[in-house]
């Protein structure tokens, strides 16, 4: 009997803390439910076009040496989607604009007797092989006139990132002058793009280009003066780096933006070129977006 209660008595002492435990216990809450985030849209594709009224820039070239330079450009972009992956394509156009200086006194043409100081002597192509063989070399004369060189972009490019519009493209440039029967030079090239987001309030863009030899032939002058190279033709190269940044401001309620860049472009000579050459201007303009 007395076995049977201390028994009884120890059970339910041990039973007391369990059943206290078991109170005191907080319960584990379930986990909150897990909402996945919204995916971000995919930009609608893009399609614009451009123009600007350039000023403030400078041009150094065989022709000026930091002349002041105005101009204009025009701009077409198309962004392409083709299975599943975007494209563009784009056109560009600048005009740069700026005044060759002389002191006159002579007519235009090949010389071997520049006066001093005269910026009317320009230096011509292929003036190495000239000084190599003459001495002196001759130069070419240009009296004083409004010069003007432009460049005109053609290129496709494929997207690289999943929302901006990041693009790495492929193109085509050509450059053409008014003065001393340049011919238009050409080449290809290839460069990075950041398309504006023309539809925001604001948007940055800008892109940089690499045109490894820009080149033309180019037939010299002729006169009995230059010997065996009277009349030679020389191949004319140039590495062109160009460049583009700014920024569109989006009219509200309206397809029209505000454009505002710095451009220009800068060419070192590879071969027979007379100079190497830097233009920047700055363009201020608008567009259209649809």
């Amino acid at each position: 009997m007395l076995k049977a209660w201390f028994f009884g008595l120890v059970v339910a002492l041990l039973a007391v803390p369990v059943a206290a435990s078991a109170q005191l216990a907080i319960p584990t809450p379930a986990p909150a439910p897990t909402v996945a985030p919204s995916p971000r849209p995919t930009p609608v594709p893009e399609r614009f076009v451009s123009i600007d009224g350039g000023f403030g820039g400078k041009t150094y070239n065989e022709l000026a040496g930091g002349a002041t330079t105005s101009g204009y450009a025009f701009r077409a972009v198309d962004e392409m989607p083709i299975i599943g992956h975007n494209w563009v394509g784009q056109v560009e156009y600048r005009s740069y604009n700026y005044a060759h200086k002389a002191l006159g006194g002579q007519p235009n043409g090949l010389t071997f007797a520049c006066a001093a100081n005269d910026p009317g002597c320009v230096t011509p192509v292929g003036y190495g092989t000239y000084d190599r063989v003459l001495t002196p070399g001759p130069s070419i004369y240009v009296n004083a006139f409004n010069a003007q060189d432009t460049t005109t972009q053609f290129s496709l490019g494929s997207k690289i990132a999943p929302y901006e519009r990041y693009y790495i493209s492929a193109g085509y440039l050509l450059r053409s002058f008014n003065y001393l029967s340049y011919p238009v030079q050409s080449g290809f090239g290839v460069g990075l793009d950041k398309l504006p987001d023309v539809d925001r309030a604001l948007s940055i863009y800008g892109s940089f280009w690499e045109y490894f030899t820009v080149h033309s032939l180019y037939t010299g002058p002729t006169s009995p003066a230059l010997g065996t190279l009277s009349g030679a033709t020389f191949n004319v190269n140039n590495r062109v780096f160009a460049y583009r940044f700014g920024a569109t401001l989006n009219v509200p309620g309206t397809s029209f933006f505000v454009d505002l860049s710095d451009v220009g472009d800068r060419g070192d000579t590879v071969g027979n070129a007379p100079s190497s050459f830097t233009h920047n201007q700055i363009l201020v303009g608008g567009g259209l977006h649809f």
